[in-house]
């Protein structure tokens, strides 16, 4: 438990307050490890010494009771200590010693004066190698394996390291770019599979106009000699309304294309006021209908919404309410979690099981929809709409059709 805690620790500390620890215990250890060597050493050599001690003690006292006899005979006193001198020197124990003593005698020399600096060098190289195993050999060897999976387009995985020093901060802001480049790998790919849906939809309801376009201008072509003025006056009416709605198709591909690419550009809206708009626009399209606006939470808030974005969703809804509804068609506003909600509700026959599914899909229509003009666009523009301003669309049936628009505040 101790050695798990000290390195959660160590863990926890930034790299530079490590760096100074790992240093001053290196340094620690390497001074009393050679002053623990160096006095072995320099025990050897008084061990060798002590060996031949006892027969250099005996000498010296010979050469003192010598001196005393023959003091007379020295000249002078410093001869005399020249001499005791050099007789005690010639007795040292020294040359008492073995080859082999003195051999390990000089090595022991030696090693007392280089252990310090080898000692430094050994702990410096001990240190250096622990301080990297354990302080980032693991998030490096992370981070080197999460840059290759990225490399190769692989961002199912996630980089965690527990920690909070500046390697754990490098870990964290790896895998937010790796869930940013998932996250927009998924819209890419969400918006290829829409746009593959888009452009089969385009292609399956073009195929109607022209096949007609086609088979009015060969008929044109092969009787219009033959045919009469009505005849020919009503194939050309009949060609002019496919050519429109050609056009229709043209206009609702281009206008989803810059929804696309449109930007929201959020803006401090007054609540009361925005409501004030939403109400009068529901009394104008709603004219045929009887309308109820509720808004049963308090308005005089502010909020950082793209004003034009929510009316234009707010528009669509109420004109497929409208198209749906029996008599009636009510809307009920809220604000939580900063998101403002729209739910716009009818009394007409409500949504089919494929209707739920399909609804928000380009080109769609209900088989309830008795307008032959409508493109089925309406909804999938709600979506896109409030899809680029962080909320969501959603269907459900409650005594008739609902839809609730959800619009996240953003930040300028």
């Amino acid at each position: 438990m101790g050695k798990v805690k000290i390195r959660k620790i160590f863990r926890r500390e930034s790299i530079r307050t490590a760096f100074i620890v790992y240093t001053f215990g290196c340094l620690t250890a390497a001074l009393f490890t050679s002053l623990l060597l160096s006095g072995l050493c320099q025990l050897g050599q008084t061990l060798l010494y002590k060996k031949y001690a006892s027969d250099f003690e005996g000498t010296r006292l010979e050469v003192s009771l010598d001196f005393c006899e023959n003091q007379d005979s020295l000249k002078t006193d410093s001869q005399n200590s020249l001499g005791i001198q050099y007789h005690t020197n010639a007795q040292s124990p020294r040359l008492s010693f073995t080859p082999l003593e003195n051999t390990i005698y000089n090595i022991l020399n030696i090693l007392s004066v280089a252990i310090v600096p080898l000692c430094f060098a050994v702990f410096i190289v001990i240190t250096g190698a622990l301080f990297y195993k354990r302080q980032m050999q693991k998030p490096l060897e992370l981070l080197d394996h999460a840059a290759d999976r990225i490399a190769d387009n692989d961002l199912d995985f996630r980089i965690t390291w527990n920690g909070s020093n500046e390697l754990e901060r490098l870990c964290t802001s790896f895998e937010k770019m790796r869930a940013a480049l998932q996250d927009n790998n998924m819209e890419m790919w969400r918006l290829v599979e829409e746009r593959k849906r888009l452009n089969a939809a385009f292609s399956h309801d073009l195929r109607t106009p022209l096949t007609v376009l086609k088979g009015q201008s060969e008929m044109l072509a092969k009787y219009a000699p033959q045919m009469s003025e009505e005849k020919i006056i009503s194939s050309a009416e009949t060609m002019r309304r496919h050519i429109m709605r050609l056009e229709d198709y043209v206009t609702a591909m281009s206008e989803l294309q810059r929804l696309e690419d449109i930007n929201i550009t959020p803006a401090a809206v007054e609540l009361d006021e925005l409501l004030l708009q939403l109400q009068s626009t529901g009394k104008c399209l709603c004219r045929e209908k009887k309308f109820h606006f509720s808004c049963p939470f308090e308005k005089h808030v502010c909020l950082l919404l793209d004003p034009s974005v929510v009316l234009r969703v707010y528009e669509n809804l109420l004109s497929n309410a409208v198209r749906f509804a029996t008599g009636n068609v009510s809307v009920s506003t809220e604000c939580r979690d900063e998101c403002l909600f729209l739910t716009v509700k009818d009394d007409g026959e409500g949504f089919t099981q494929k209707d739920l599914a399909n609804a928000v899909k380009p080109f769609y229509k209900a088989m309830t929809d008795s307008e032959g003009g409508h493109l089925g666009m309406g909804l999938n523009i709600c979506k896109i709409l409030c899809e680029k301003h962080g909320g969501f669309l959603r269907l459900e049936n409650a005594d008739g059709g609902m839809v609730t628009a959800a619009f996240r505040q953003k930040t300028p």
